[in-house]
């Protein structure tokens, strides 16, 4: 029924898509979320587990988790019960779409992507709000899979012998690794992202050194639609922060030592000392054994801290959900290289370690589930 390539792919996906249908149901039990808006926060969990996925399937499932079981992520459960007739309609044109990419294209990844896309749209379109964190949440978590991808793709540790599994066919000589999905996806989910919420001009820095990091070739249109979005964005940010009578940004305040106090304090709250020891870790394997991919999230993270020591005004948490995505990926990565440590000093109980280290992880939703068990 499938192919060798096919099933790789399937068996690529399937814990992701796993992770975002449980999501999904906690949601929905244990948050009170409406169907339709539950389905949508799942997304995230989705982009989520494919950054993680390259962690192995165990990580990227206990990761997404946690990220869905974070208090900032919590925020956003609750509210009015959706019409049917959108999560008939968004579900039927996803699966349609999906089909009909698989039918012309016959490119599994093509076919999954366009289905996302499409659901994605149909649900934000229905039930979305100006600057909705939902959406927020989507184009932060795909965008990292996409930029993430991409680096390791182009910029891969001399150690590493998995092959890229999303390629078509293998490539000539010379020939770029970077895939048209990773180029039009960043440039569609930045434009999106900004046009919603102003303050994803953030991360337009760390786009613009992933797309030098990734040494390819781009037509002038392309950086100056990149450059027109950052524009765009930074304008926003201007009106809605600089302006707005309820939001305010204090640009020196982030010499006030008790502000990095405050930040500091936001970051713990939410996954704990345990998590913020295990992203300090994660960044610095990060930095030593991928230096692109550590650079670039490290500059993503830098300028939302920065964002979050100069802001004034209320949901701060929610409005640094892309800092929270980020600490997510170096926590899995830091778990990924102990598990990795420990296998080296013990040969022989390489699967009975794995296992243990990834039960340990998995302690983290545990305990995050547990805590929204007690609020209820």
């Amino acid at each position: 029924m499938f192919n060798e390539r096919q099933l790789r792919i399937l068996r690529f996906w399937l814990p992701c898509v796993l992770s975002g249908a449980i999501a999904a149901l906690i949601l929905i039990a244990l948050g009170n979320t409406p169907i339709v808006r539950a389905l949508g926060l799942g997304l995230v969990i989705v982009g989520m587990a494919l950054a993680l996925r390259r962690m192995g399937s165990a990580l990227a499932l206990i990761g997404g988790l946690t990220l869905c079981l974070s208090p900032a992520f919590w925020t956003q459960t609750g509210g009015a019960q959706g019409q049917p007739a959108t999560i008939v309609l968004a579900i039927g044109a996803g699966v349609l779409a999906v089909l009909l990419a698989a039918l012309l294209s016959q490119r599994p990844y093509v076919a999954l992507g366009l289905g996302v896309i499409v659901f994605a749209a149909l649900f934000f379109s229905q039930v979305g709000t100006p600057r909705s964190l939902r959406l927020t949440g989507f184009v932060t978590s795909w965008l990292l899979y996409l930029l993430i991808d991409m680096l390791l793709l182009t910029n891969p540790h001399p150690e590493d012998t998995a092959p890229p599994i999303l390629l078509d066919k293998p490539l000539a000589e010379g020939m770029s690794l970077v895939r048209p999905y990773h180029l039009y996806g960043v440039l569609l989910l930045f434009g999106v992202g900004v046009v919603n919420d102003s303050l994803l001009a953030l991360l337009s820095p760390a786009i613009g050194v992933a797309l030098l990091l990734a040494r390819v070739r781009l037509p002038v249109w392309y950086w100056l639609a990149l450059v027109g979005i950052a524009a765009l964005g930074l304008r926003g940010i201007v009106v809605d922060y600089f302006q707005a009578q309820h939001y305010f940004l204090l640009p020196d305040r982030w010499r006030d030592a008790g502000r990095w106090l405050i930040q500091l304090g936001v970051v713990e709250a939410q996954f704990g000392w345990v998590g913020m020891a295990l992203a300090v870790l994660g960044l610095a394997r990060l930095a030593r054994w991928y230096p692109p991919l550590g650079g670039v999230t490290l500059l993503a993270y830098g300028a939302y801290t920065f964002f979050g020591l100069i802001y004034i005004g209320p949901r701060k948490e929610a409005l640094l959900l892309p800092l929270f995505i980020i600490q997510v990926l170096w926590m899995t990565y830091a778990v990924f290289t102990l598990a990795e440590w420990i296998k080296r000093a013990l040969p022989n109980q390489r699967k009975a370690v794995e296992l243990a280290v990834q039960s340990a992880y998995a302690l983290l939703p545990a305990l995050l589930f547990i805590s929204h068990i007690g609020s209820v």
